[in-house]
């Protein structure tokens, strides 16, 4: 995979190459089973009606931001509640489903948000599986999901989360020692468990993206998963710190201008004032993007791209 998708972005600065999941070696049947246990049929729910629910909302919110944008104080509050929520969410048998309209390869999907980190575990896996990392940071690590999802089956590879709230790393901790909660987790990860006691070895740290407490070239591959978004207002040195601390590699999973320009998309984005930088600014900051991929499910009102950038020699400009 990396070799291959490389080589088509080497040199000059050019433009990162959009791949598709087969370029990448992901199998599109292995993303429908991983959806298929949060996926709704349209039944009692609209795909139009919901899309159009979603706008009316991004229109009012844009209304009431017409005075400024989010600080880190409402962030923090924010996703305090939302990993206060716990791990429930990710049974395999929940059945109070709650959709959202979802777009992939021409399909309308009605999928609730639990399907999220379970689609996206098979894009980070197959990325760990041609880079093979030893130590991996992820910034913004939440209540730990996509760390719990990984570790089992990479037990050889040291993971680290950090995390801003207490809320978030306290979930983290909670999961690593309640036998019940590993057992919902270790149904929910797409991927074979080879470990069971590896999440228990995972690094949950509290700290601010902007001024990392890890030493320079700590990490062989930094990770962000929709954390990048919550941070327009540090994203020069959130960047930059991502870029100090990798060695090697970062592997951002983030709603890029690029696949946000036009449309409700972009009034969404504006809306939440989330992450509003392009692919190509990354070489702003020492990391040069070497392939991108949208092709995955997304949501319609809000596009992400899948980047994996190598750290330059050069380091910010």
């Amino acid at each position: 995979m990396g070799n291959d998708s490389s080589s088509s972005a080497a040199g000059g600065g050019a433009t990162a190459p959009f791949a598709s999941l087969d370029r990448l070696g992901i199998d599109a049947g292995a993303i429908d089973a991983a959806i298929a246990p949060f996926s709704v049929e349209s039944g009692d729910y609209s795909w139009n009606r919901l899309l159009n629910r979603r706008r009316l909302k991004t229109v009012k919110r844009l209304v009431e931001r017409l005075g400024g944008g989010r600080g880190k104080a409402e962030i923090r509050e924010e996703y305090t509640h939302a990993w206060a929520a716990g791990y429930d969410r990710y049974r395999l048998d929940r059945r109070n489903l709650n959709p959202a309209p979802w777009l992939w390869r021409g399909r309308q999907l009605l999928l609730d948000p639990a399907a999220a980190a379970r689609l996206r575990t098979l894009l980070f896996a197959a990325v760990i599986d041609d880079l093979k990392p030893k130590r991996i940071l992820e910034v913004g690590s939440g209540n730990g999901i996509n760390l719990l999802n990984l570790a089992g089956a990479f037990p050889g590879i040291e993971f680290t989360g950090l995390e801003l709230t207490d809320e978030g790393v306290r979930q983290a901790r909670s999961a690593q020692s309640d036998a019940e909660i590993a057992g919902i987790l270790r149904a929910y990860s797409p991927l074979d468990t080879r470990d069971e006691s590896a999440i228990g070895k995972i690094a949950f740290v509290q700290g601010d993206a902007s001024a990392m407490p890890f030493e320079d070239s700590s990490f062989d591959l930094v990770m962000t998963v929709l954390a990048v978004e919550q941070m327009e207002s540090i994203r020069a040195a959130a960047l930059r710190e991502i870029a100090r601390v990798t060695r090697s590699h970062a592997l951002m999973l983030e709603p890029f201008r690029d696949v946000n320009s036009r449309g409700l998309r972009r009034l969404y984005v504006k809306s939440r004032d989330y992450f509003r930088g392009s692919i190509d600014e990354l070489r702003d900051y020492g990391l040069d993007p070497v392939w991108a991929t949208d092709d995955f499910p997304q949501e319609a009102f809000l596009g992400t791209a899948l980047v994996l950038a190598r750290k330059t020699a050069a380091g910010p400009r």
